[in-house]
This record gives structure tokens, sequence and C-alpha cells, in this order.
């Protein structure tokens, strides 16, 4: 079985000079071993862009100033006075942009025999993930220290009062290049929110209650998405903003959990479960050679396709090392390697040297999983 390289999709700034440059970019580093999927991020901080937009749109007024400098200085929106919130307010505005990455894929394609059967890889965030952004901020979404509870709480529950629309908003933009290019476009579902919800959750002890809770948002929006007939994967991760992660997991139990109750809701619903992403390295962190750490994956549901994201670019020896526990531990052979999330906030040299990372770590010989 290949085990393929996957690439999770944002690059440094100065390597995304052009749709074709980007694309191009990680076929070459594919160094001819099969890829998931070809990315075309356009944001190397994931939603920040999206999120400094909306100071110009009517919809919105600054309630929280921030600059994006770190986690903490995450600036928050309110909606103005009498304004009702609508999908258009909230949409990332993308179809024409993907439109004009799937001509340029396709014209890639031609050159390159290799990609003929591959899709174009587009970043997702989850809609819970967007709201809790644009209203909270990450670390008031977190309930990390900024300011007082009730306010903490407060645009929290504004976040979820307007998430139906951006679930619409999402959706419509999905449905409309589905129906334009929906076999040339992969679909990369992003929940930090959820992933790191459930690592809050464990260290509450309140998993029982919050796990099917994200779950439920999460995997309603998966089944959403199938109904449009998207190709979907689907990617966790505990926060990379500045490279740095927002929680420290102690090992890969809330993942599992939150795959747990997942899979139980999609196999009810008729719907595939979708290729996962599961992070095991963290921020600059590499993935733990505990054991222990990957001891939680022989309870998952043996339907997941798994990426193992256990590839550091310091140290090949060990992502193989890691990889190894990752597959004993889940009993099954990895659908894909990866690093923990995306190449955004690399400089150049260490983001080529995490792509040829992954692709060693993907060609590797562990052995068949116990």
């Amino acid at each position: 079985m290949t085990r393929y390289a996957h690439f999770v999709g944002s690059l440094p700034e100065a390597l995304m000079t052009s749709d074709r440059d980007v694309l191009e970019w990680f076929a070459d580093q594919s160094d001819g071993w099969p890829l998931t999927a070809v990315p075309r991020d356009l944001d190397a901080d994931w939603v920040v862009a999206y999120l400094r937009t909306l100071e110009a749109r009517d919809a919105f007024s600054i309630v929280r100033t921030g600059d994006y400098a770190d986690y903490s200085d995450m600036r928050s929106y309110g909606v103005r006075p009498g304004h009702i919130l609508e999908p258009r307010d909230a949409a990332m505005g993308r179809i024409e942009r993907i439109g004009a990455i799937v001509s340029e894929f396709e014209s890639l394609q031609r050159s390159r025999p290799e990609l003929a059967d591959k899709r174009v890889q587009i970043s997702q965030p989850n809609p819970l993930d967007l709201a809790l952004y644009v209203f909270a901020g990450a670390a008031v979404s977190l309930g990390l220290p900024m300011g007082p509870a009730v306010r903490n709480l407060g645009v929290v529950v504004t976040a979820l009062q307007h998430l139906p629309v951006f679930i619409d908003a999402v959706l419509q933009e999905m449905s409309e290049v589905t129906a334009r290019y929906g076999d040339r476009v992969v679909w990369q579902v992003e929940s930090p929110i959820a992933t790191l919800g459930m690592v809050k959750a464990e260290q509450l002890r309140a998993q029982w209650s919050l796990g099917p809770l994200l779950a439920r948002q999460l995997g309603g929006f998966l089944i959403r998405t199938h109904e449009i007939g998207a190709a979907t994967t689907l990617h966790l991760c505990y926060g990379d903003y500045k490279h740095k992660n927002l929680l420290t997991p102690r090992g890969l139990a809330p993942v599992v959990n939150l795959l747990g109750h997942l899979s139980r809701l999609l196999r009810k619903r008729g719907v595939p479960l979708p290729v996962v992403h599961v992070p095991c390295a963290y921020g600059a962190d590499p993935a733990p050679l505990d054991p222990a750490f990957y001891r939680p994956l022989r309870r998952l549901d043996p339907g997941w396709q798994l990426i193992a994201g256990v590839v550091s670019a310091d140290d090949v020896d060990d992502s193989i090392r890691a990889l190894t526990l990752f597959e004993q531990a889940s009993g099954r052979a990895t659908h894909g390697v990866a690093t923990a999330c995306g190449l955004g906030r690399r400089t150049v040299e260490d983001a080529r040297a995490a792509a040829a990372a992954t692709v060693t770590t993907a060609r590797a010989d562990v052995g068949a999983p116990r």
C-alpha cells in the first residue's frame, strides 16, 4: 500500500508569488512520490487575511482592537447596530479565485502526468471556527485570560447566535464551486476549535459533555458538505499561529474521543468517513516518542483513513519512529504522512526541509502494524 505525502497547504509569503508557482512548488517537492492532493492556500496565516477584510465591511465594527501580533492580539468584531447579518456579510468571497486556481491546475496537469488523477486542495475553515475568530478572537474562544469572564461568555454566545449565517455563507460558496469544479477540487475542512476544545475538555475533565457538542457541529457540517457533493478531508490542529501551538496535548485521547463521536454520527446518517489528518507534533515541538501518547489510537473506528501528522523537519529519523508508533497503536497502515500544520509560519528554507522530510517519512518502511 502506498503511503501518500500530504501537504497541509499554506506556504511562506515569499513563495506565494502566483497560483502556478505555488502548485508547481508542491509538485516539485514531492520528488515523484504520490501526493494526496496539490494545495493552493490563499493566506499564509490561515484566516487572518479574511479577518482583516471585515473591518471594511458595513456589517461589522471592531469591538476589541488587535493587529494579530500573537494569540493575545486577536481582533474581535461585532455586528453594527441595526444590521441583520446575512451570509454575504460573512462570505470568504473566493469563488472566482478558486476558478482561476483550478484553471492553472488543469494547465499544470497537462505538463505533469503524475498529477493526472489529483485534485487541487482548497482550505475550508469550519464555520464554527470562523464565527469564533470573528466575534471572540482565538484566545477568548478558548477561555484564556482576556478580560472579565462575563464578557468572554458573551462574545462566545454572540458567535454561536450567528453561527447559522456562517454555515450558510460557507456552504453557498462550496456549493457553487462544487457545481463548477467538483471533480477537480477537494476541500480540506479545518477545525482547530474542535481539537483544542477537546484538549481543554480533557484538562477540565468535561469530555463527556463537550465532545458530543463539538462533534455534532462538525459532523453536521460534514453531512451538509456531503449532501452538496463536495469531496472533503478533515484537518485537526492545535493552533500554529507564529508557529506556536495554543495548547499542549498530553496524548491523542482528545482527538480519538472527538473522532469517536464523529464516526458514530456520520455512520448513522450514512455519510462516508473522510480521510482525517491527526496532528501529533504541535507548534515547533516534534511528535512525542512515548508509546503512551499514541495508545488511544487503538480505539479508533477502523473506517478512518489516517494521515499521521508526525513529521518534523529537524529530525527525519524521529519522524519515522513516531510514524512507527502511530501505525502500531492504530493497527493500520496510514493513508499518508504530514507535518502537524501548514508551512506558512516557517522560513522558506524550513518549508523546503519540512517538505523533504514529509516525502522521506512517507517512503519509509516501518513494518507491518501490530
